[in-house]
């Protein structure tokens, strides 16, 4: 056997020769935090390792529960784009004390080690004012200089196009000359980035601060996918990481050819509450999500083009959408595998869709969930309605959605939580595994 498809929790993302004993993963360590202290400060916590690694999961519990999942070294909690590494910033947790759980997975098994600390908030200073940081300086400039008028955004080096500073990108086609486009923090870019169908090469897009770092929409929407966030035909693999797509024209991201890698993002929405068909995520065959935030005004994920992987995620159910989108007629292949999916409710009186939906066609079909453990939370923002978990809409027929583990309670099919729309018929839920 020449090599073995890997499909762990994590999803498929490469093919790999078959692995020995010898290759299995080891923690060397876990640098960053110490066992036994008290974290006050950002804690840039990574894990090395030997062997052969396919993943590393760090699970943080405690009064606080954070999951993170990397994927190529150097592994860092909360992740790395290139040597700006966030970390662990203690004002984002609750105080006390917590248990850092850190996993490498490798086709050869799986090795943990875990870390305990204990987290104290310390009460900012207010100190001097601290003077706003001027642009950072270009490669010809000297050390404490601004960067000149026409100094090149974005900079490129090597392959790697960095942008220092804001600007108007419209609608960018992205070089195939470029292996990866750095947005740096506090840089804003207006536009979306097309990448032409016909690239082979693979593709990452990385902010350096996921808050900060954002690409946002130029004009008003317009119901062309090459106007997307980020948009291409291209069969290739393409990484996003680590950056806030704002308000885009059309769907933050529509690369349903491409095996995508999706990670520490956030896909915001926050205009008026109308039909901006702000989709989330639109991609190809064995992609993966995970530590993502999803807060939009249309579909969130769409199981359209092959098997994908939600881990480590988080869905805001807004009125208009559906956080899993099986599809909008007779078309479309996928099994979805649920690893630490969140929902969160959040509208007061009507939902336009379920958390799983199905609208228009005709012919047979079914699409299957697996859940991972206890993959799926539902929860319910104050003051808002509890959105129903499967509604099948528009004429639907003849499909059925099959849920394999979870907790029964939760993923059931009742008449309470199941709705059926719009002269749909003989549609069904099929749930097994559960607990």
């Amino acid at each position: 056997m020449a090599g073995l498809a890997v499909a762990a929790a994590g999803g498929i993302w490469a093919v790999v020769p078959s692995a020995s004993a010898a290759e299995a993963p080891q923690i060397t360590a876990v640098t960053g935090v110490a066992e036994g202290a008290t974290v006050s400060g950002p804690a840039r916590i990574e894990a090395r390792t030997v062997g052969r690694v396919e993943r590393v999961d760090f699970d943080l519990t405690g009064p606080s529960t954070v999951r993170w999942t990397e994927r190529a070294a150097p592994y860092h909690f909360m992740g790395n784009v290139g040597e700006a590494a966030p970390g662990l910033n203690p004002a984002t947790v609750q105080e006390g004390a917590y248990t850092l759980t850190v996993h490498a997975v490798g086709p050869a098994g799986t090795a943990s080690r875990t870390v305990r600390f204990t987290v104290r908030h310390v009460a900012a200073d207010p100190g001097p004012a601290t003077p706003v940081a001027s642009p950072r300086p270009s490669a010809t400039s000297a050390p404490d200089a601004a960067p000149a008028p026409d100094a090149a955004n974005p900079s490129v080096r090597d392959g790697v196009a960095t942008f220092t500073a804001s600007r108007t990108i419209d609608k960018f086609s992205v070089p195939d000359s470029w292996s990866r486009i750095v947005i740096g923090a506090g840089v804003t870019l207006k536009g979306n980035f097309l990448i032409p169908a016909g690239r082979t090469k693979p593709l990452t897009i990385a902010g350096e601060n996921a808050e900060t770092s954002q690409v946002v929409g130029n004009g008003p929407h317009v119901k062309d996918y090459s106007f997307a966030g980020v948009s291409t035909e291209a069969r290739i693999k393409l990484t996003l990481r680590t950056y806030t797509s704002r308000n885009p024209r059309i769907f933050h991201m529509h690369a349903k050819k491409a095996q995508l890698l999706v990670s520490g993002m956030r896909y915001i929405d926050d205009r008026d509450a109308g039909n901006n068909n702000s989709d989330g995520f639109s991609g190809g065959a064995n992609s993966v999500i995970e530590n993502t935030f999803i807060d939009t005004w249309d579909d969130s994920v769409k199981l359209y083009n092959g098997d994908l992987t939600i881990r480590n995620t988080t869905i805001v159910h807004n009125r208009n959408g559906a956080p899993i989108q099986m599809g909008w007629g007779d078309y479309g292949t996928g099994t979805l595998t649920i690893d630490g999916l969140t929902v969160i409710s959040n509208s007061e009186a009507i939902y336009n869709q379920g958390v799983v939906s199905w609208a228009g066609g005709v012919k047979a079909d079914s699409r299957t969930i697996r859940i991972v453990s206890d993959g799926l939370i539902r929860r319910t923002n104050p003051g808002m309605k509890v959105a129903p978990l499967y509604v099948f809409q528009d004429g639907v027929r003849n499909k059925t959605v099959k849920v394999e583990g979870g907790q029964c309670a939760m993923v059931r099919s009742t008449a309470s939580n199941t709705e059926h729309r719009g002269n749909s018929s003989g549609n069904k839920v099929v749930v097994t595994g559960c607990r």
